[in-house]
């Protein structure tokens, strides 16, 4: 893959980090319809793209990552910080598995069928954000029980799934359990630098930088910080006001389509 390439996937990567639609998903697409790569190396790419976006999110909230980390020794007493190691077990659980499985059909899989399983996946990414849009709770994070994060973290476990938008799924069970707003998506981002951390490290560790041109990935994770950083406020606020629901439902579509009637030209 050339730098510029690479450049633009990160670009992608750093601006739907911040909406609802998968980012991992339609970086996959990028890479597979637009530049060429077998749907296993566009997973691991698109997973290595994500450690801009997470620079980006621990510059952005720095002083509240900071703040957890000096409160571990205080598990038992803060349940922020229960939240956050708790539902990141529960990611583990759900995540490897599912993560062994992609790693394991991609091989046989071609590029066309997995661009129609992640408009699969994004029709229930926009089915769920559909169902969850009008919720307004009143529950607060000091509220959390082992059940909220639980569910959450295997909700995030199941976000490896590309086409599945982990903010997405994690902010839409967050109001399921009938958390505000403000809170669901704050929970979201935080316990999703634990779980991006541990993709990263995975996917490096059994995989290698041989699954693709190791040098190539630096310009796509520069891309995405820079990108990401720069547009996570403003896609943010975007995010709460446009229907991504109907977003997801109508791109999820056209994927499939697009495996059905490309065969046939």
């Amino acid at each position: 893959m050339d730098f510029v390439s690479s450049i633009l996937v990160g670009i992608i990567q750093g601006i739907t980090e911040w909406l609802p639609i998968s980012s991992t998903g339609q970086s996959m697409i990028a890479l597979i319809n637009l530049i060429g790569l077998e749907p296993k190396k566009a997973f691991s790419f698109a997973i290595c793209l994500h450690l801009g976006t997470l620079f980006a999110v621990l510059v952005k909230m720095r002083m509240e990552v900071k703040e957890i980390i000096l409160k571990l020794p205080q598990f038992r007493d803060d349940k922020l910080v229960q939240f956050i190691v708790t539902s990141t077990i529960f990611t583990a659980i759900m995540g490897l598995p599912v993560y062994w499985f992609l790693k394991e059909n991609f091989k046989a899989w071609q590029g066309d069928l997995v661009t129609a399983v992640i408009g699969f996946f994004l029709i229930l990414t926009g089915l769920a954000l559909y169902l969850s849009k009008e919720m307004m709770g009143k529950r607060v994070v000091p509220e959390l029980n082992l059940l909220d994060m639980a569910i959450v973290g295997i909700s995030q476990g199941f976000a490896i799934l590309p086409g599945i938008s982990r903010s997405g799924v994690t902010i839409a069970v967050l109001l399921f359990r009938n958390f505000r707003q403000d809170d669901a998506l704050r929970l979201s981002f935080l316990m999703s630098i634990p779980a991006i951390i541990g993709a990263i490290s995975l996917d490096v560790l059994q995989e290698g930088l041989q699954s693709f041109d190791s040098i190539a990935i630096f310009p796509g994770i520069l891309a995405s910080f820079v990108f990401g950083y720069m547009t996570i406020d403003v896609l943010l606020r975007f995010a709460r006001r446009a229907r991504f629901d109907l977003f997801c439902i109508a791109f999820g579509f056209v994927a499939i389509l697009f495996y059905l009637v490309i065969p046939a030209l």
